[in-house]
């Protein structure tokens, strides 16, 4: 259900997802921290202002990364006036290059989802518990009732195999 601004669940669920890879972006463009989150703030307040113009199943990446790039744009003209900026040349192309490792990043994290599917579930649930909940080797063999030796061991051979997975499905040759 819309809100005042016309932002759905949808919306909302899109634009939260979008945070880390917004950041990033930006990131790549200013190269400084604090500059880039002052500009995901702005970029959010236009992407909510606006919410009512994204159309439903179109790239929401697309739309928020060029509304980020406006932003940035904005936000250079102001630091224009107060010191040394990029050339626009040299502006354009790192952002060629930010959307261009962003599109990277995602691939690489889709054949990571693949590749994680194709795991046992024991071995998925202790990269659950290293990876995601962030657990110690040690905490991971005590709740597992086996050796810190024995999760370290299964651990190497989990990140081998994701590793020659993804460089397979990616076409790379060499899977060593």
């Amino acid at each position: 259900m819309p809100d005042q601004h016309g932002a759905t669940d949808e919306f909302v669920e899109l634009i939260t997802q979008f945070q880390p890879r917004l950041f990033a972006y930006i990131l790549s463009l200013v190269g400084n921290v604090n500059d880039a989150n002052d500009i995901l703030q702005e970029v959010n307040i236009v992407l909510w202002r606006e919410s009512a113009k994204f159309e439903s199943g179109s790239s929401f990446k697309a739309w928020s990364f060029r509304v980020a790039y406006f932003q940035f744009r904005t936000h250079r003209q102001k630091q224009f006036r107060e010191k040394l900026v990029f050339s626009d040349a040299l502006v354009d192309a790192l952002e060629s290059e930010a959307r261009q490792l962003d599109d990277l990043h995602e691939s690489r994290r889709q054949l990571l989802t693949k590749c994680l599917e194709s795991l046992s579930p024991s071995l998925l649930k202790v990269i659950g518990l290293r990876y995601l909940e962030g657990l110690a080797v040690s905490e991971i063999a005590r709740r597992l009732d086996r050796s810190a030796n024995a999760i370290s061991q299964v651990l190497y051979r989990g990140r081998k195999s994701l590793i020659a997975c993804v460089k397979r499905r990616s076409g790379f040759a060499d899977a060593s």
